[in-house]
């Protein structure tokens, strides 16, 4: 049931202009008030930049598989997972064809992935369809994301980053302002317990990011080549007044993930008022 309203309340905001849309999800959200003139915190700003500012290059790096084009352009082609095929309809996929292990998922938004792994077996039929389910579904109607909107569905296979001991490998998220990097989030036991752990760019941990129920209390190991991850997340960042970059560390290898623009949809609930309140600072509109 909450499903279905929560359906019908973003279909309802869709049909409105975007900037009525957004103060009322921010409301519905928060119990707050959004002004559009003069947005403060980390929310309120990148939901500013939602309604006025964010254009055809937050879609092109929004898309997982564009995104690949604007890496290329950076200079940073080296750092991309392989990718072995890119199809509109998963019907065309010719399973025989694709290496042991890989990764299958969609470019339009948080859509299904699925994981192939050595010596397990895939069905097909109902792998097609998750896949096709997920290309019918408008990411930016489901939470007002509107830099999905224009993206064209499409299906990528890339290679699968195996990190030893885990199903997905550790996932390295950087805060970026126009390109100067302010730390490093680190997500871990997603499908359990989420715990969400902020580090400076000196790997020492910040305790006064995440709210106390959402923090690991564990210190986990300063990734190899950090620096250059830092490197490669300032020239991702660089064009934009604020994007979260996701790399992975592989045995000291790095790839590049995903770029993201509104993380939770613009209204981050894990997060202290301390961390909204200065990185809203951050975002110079």
């Amino acid at each position: 049931m909450k499903e279905k309203i929560r359906k019908i309340y973003y279909k309802i905001l869709w049909m409105l202009p975007k900037k009525i849309a957004i103060k009322i999800k921010y409301r519905v959200a928060t119990g707050k008030k959004l002004d559009m003139k003069n947005p403060k915190d980390f929310n309120q700003k990148v939901l500013y930049l939602l309604a006025n500012k964010y254009g055809n290059l937050e879609t092109k790096c929004a898309d997982k598989y564009k995104v690949r084009e604007f890496v290329k352009e950076k200079g940073l082609e080296e750092y991309l997972p392989k990718l072995y095929g890119v199809f509109n309809d998963a019907k065309e996929i010719n399973f025989d064809e694709l290496p042991e292990e890989y990764v299958l998922k969609t470019n339009h938004g948080s859509g299904c992935t699925i994981i192939k792994q050595k010596e397990q077996q895939i069905d097909k039929d109902s792998t097609i369809n998750k896949l096709n389910e997920s290309l019918k579904i408008n990411y930016a109607k489901k939470g007002l994301e509107y830099q999905y909107n224009k993206i064209k569905p499409l299906i990528i296979c890339e290679e699968y980053l195996k990190e030893e001991g885990k199903t997905n490998p550790t996932d390295y998220k950087f805060y970026g302002f126009n390109g100067k990097i302010e730390c490093i989030l680190l997500c871990s036991n997603r499908d359990k317990d989420l715990k969400l752990d902020y580090y400076d760019l000196d790997w020492n941990v910040i305790d006064n990011y995440s709210k106390k129920e959402y923090q690991s209390n564990i210190t986990y190991e300063k990734p190899k080549n950090l620096k250059r991850m830092i490197e490669i997340s300032s020239i991702l960042s660089k064009d934009f007044p604020f994007v979260r970059v996701d790399l992975y560390n592989i045995n000291g290898k790095i790839y590049i993930g995903e770029m993201t623009f509104t993380p939770s949809g613009g209204i981050l609930k894990t997060n202290t008022q301390e961390f909204l309140d200065y990185f809203g600072t951050l975002i110079h509109i």
